[in-house]
């Protein structure tokens, strides 16, 4: 297998020095079959070089932790700002993952929402590529409970990096639809 660049895009507030941060160290730590490129969107401005970016690499994972039940502001800025790659062939059919993490409770609704607006944007959703987690599920499996497959564990991540490499390797000739590619930010409301 060719080694992928996979790109991760940390859509925390925090950045480089928070959970999401430490979560995609540990990411990095068991993903071996891929190249990951890590960029903290708090610490970056959207312009041709992320462009660049986006558009050269093989897949794009999304991590971002739970703010008043939506991603952080960081990955809604670049969201708004990529509008203008829209069903373009910089994402179009590329594969994504996401992983959300939370104290105890948003998360999954995050995960659903972010997933329908990347696919919106052009980007594919392979099957089981997206995770919630949270504080909760951490100290419940240091218990090591009976119920611990129940919850997302730190090791899901392995498979759906799998996931994300052999959906990496489809080749599909995506339709899309129609997209206003001239000025998506004109002013229409008067």
């Amino acid at each position: 297998m060719k080694n992928d660049s996979i790109l991760v895009m940390n859509g925390s507030p925090s950045g480089s020095t928070g959970n999401c941060a430490v979560f995609i160290k540990d990411l990095q730590k068991r993903v071996k079959s891929a190249k990951l490129e890590v960029v903290h969107l708090a610490e970056t401005k959207y312009g041709p070089g992320l462009k660049k970016k986006i558009s050269d690499s093989s897949a794009v994972v999304f991590v971002t932790g739970t703010y008043w039940d939506s991603w952080g502001s960081p990955l809604q800025r670049l969201l708004e700002q990529m509008t203008e790659l829209e069903a373009s062939p910089a994402l179009m059919g590329k594969p994504c993952a996401v992983f959300v993490l939370m104290h105890s409770v948003g998360g999954k609704s995050v995960l659903s929402r972010l997933q329908g607006v990347l696919s919106t944007m052009g980007f594919m959703i392979p099957p089981m590529s997206g995770m919630v987690y949270s504080l909760v599920s951490d100290i419940a499996l240091k218990a090591k409970t009976s119920h611990a497959k129940d919850f997302w564990q730190r090791e899901d991540a392995e498979m759906i990096f799998e996931n994300l490499i052999k959906a990496i390797q489809m080749k599909v000739q995506w339709t899309t639809w129609p997209v206003d590619k001239k000025d998506p930010r004109r002013k229409w409301f008067r």
